[in-house]
């Protein structure tokens, strides 16, 4: 007697020599989407497929530079720290100045906060959302527009890398120019 082949039987079903194949499918293709997605592959969805974290509604009271503002939300003011990003310091003219400006037409009145953490200051750490209908992510804004650097020692987030790296490219804001605009970090360090 030969070897089982792979056959349809009548009633639908595939024979039993056939079912390990459709296993060892379905794994594989599970474990190659796991990989893709962990080689940077979510880095790919389009921007408006991603899910978005609802969070609290909070108006603006004051922009204090091109990376934090003071909001008011329904447990009262507070101070928030833009997530993932570092502006210019206020030392650093005219950088600092155009990126507060930024920062204070993106935010407008109101904003969406999505809370993440605490910082060493007590300031809360948050993604920004805008409150337009494309609700465009407030961080990640500042950075395409060449108003903030990618705070690298505190983002893991591949978009704002690939934001910074365009903005570079395309020399915009304090890219336009070398300097240590470039990096607050390190100005605030001296």
């Amino acid at each position: 007697m030969g070897p089982r082949r792979r056959t349809w039987e009548t009633g639908g079903r595939w024979t039993r020599s056939a079912r390990p194949w459709w296993t060892l499918l379905v794994v594989a293709v599970a474990t190659g989407l796991a990989w893709a997605l962990q080689q940077g592959a979510a880095d790919l969805l389009a921007a408006g497929w991603l899910v978005r974290p609802s969070g609290e509604t909070c108006r603006v009271e004051r922009v204090l530079d091109g990376d934090s503002l003071r909001v008011l939300c329904a447990d009262g003011p507070l101070e928030v720290r833009l997530y993932c990003i570092d502006a210019p310091e206020r030392e650093q003219v005219p950088w600092a100045k155009q990126s507060r400006r930024h920062l204070r037409v993106l935010a407008s009145d109101q904003v969406e906060l999505v809370e993440l953490e605490r910082d060493r200051f007590g300031r809360l750490v948050a993604e920004l959302y805008g409150s337009g209908p494309d609700r465009p992510l407030l961080n990640l804004e500042q950075v395409i527009s060449g108003n903030a650097a990618v705070y690298h020692r505190y983002c893991d987030d591949p978009r704002y890398e690939r934001a910074e790296r365009e903005a570079r490219e395309a020399g915009r804001g304090i890219w336009a120019r070398p300097g240590e605009h470039q990096t607050p970090w390190t100005y605030r360090r001296r």
